[in-house]
């Protein structure tokens, strides 16, 4: 099996942090995970330059994760569809609001065997049946992939500091475990 590619479909305060994790573990896998990870960045313009261009020549978020230095692995990529389109593995770190617009420009472009997982916080709501639902029903129903979830009580500094942090990840994938790879993706003793 080919090392898997992993892209975090966001790039602000959180999304940022996670890369931290993200960028530095899936180096120390390399049979299992493709040491290059994408990270979608919304383009914009920081002091006269691309934010994308600030994260892959300094190797940090300055806009939304100041001070903190990505590993140099983490590459900014700001057109969605190049981020995510050969993505085995795609981690969502979005504001809620935004999910929808993200996942229908999305629609059809992904891997037939893409997973996803998010680390969303919130709810959605819809104004038919006057529902709320979870983010991951969202991305599951507009990408037609399986989603995963990850939650804590982590604030984005902390996890960037090292700090010890906890989470738990709620798997669908019934085939997944330990050994899958996909929970190597965060095995460090901070978080």
């Amino acid at each position: 099996m080919a090392p898997r590619k992993v892209t975090i479909v966001g790039s602000g305060n959180w999304g940022s942090a996670v890369a931290t994790v993200i960028g530095v573990t899936t180096t120390k896998f390399p049979m299992e995970f493709d040491s290059m990870v994408k990270m979608w960045v919304f383009e914009e313009m920081v002091d006269g330059r691309k934010l994308t261009e600030i994260i892959n020549t300094e190797h940090e978020n300055v806009k939304y994760l100041p001070g903190k230095k990505l590993p140099t692995n983490v590459v900014a990529v700001p057109d969605l569809i190049e981020a995510c389109k050969d993505a085995d593995v795609l981690i969502f770190v979005i504001p809620h609001q935004f999910i929808e617009n993200v996942c229908k420009q999305l629609v059809g472009k992904l891997k037939a065997d893409a997973i996803a997982v998010t680390l969303v916080k919130g709810l959605l709501a819809r104004k038919e049946g006057h529902r709320l639902f979870l983010v991951s029903e969202e991305i599951k129903e507009l990408l037609g992939i399986p989603v995963s979830v990850l939650m804590g009580a982590n604030l984005a500094g902390e996890v960037a500091n090292q700090n010890f942090c906890e989470a738990t990840i709620g798997l669908c994938f019934p085939s997944l475990n330990m050994s899958s790879g996909l929970l190597q993706k965060f095995p460090r003793k901070a978080y």
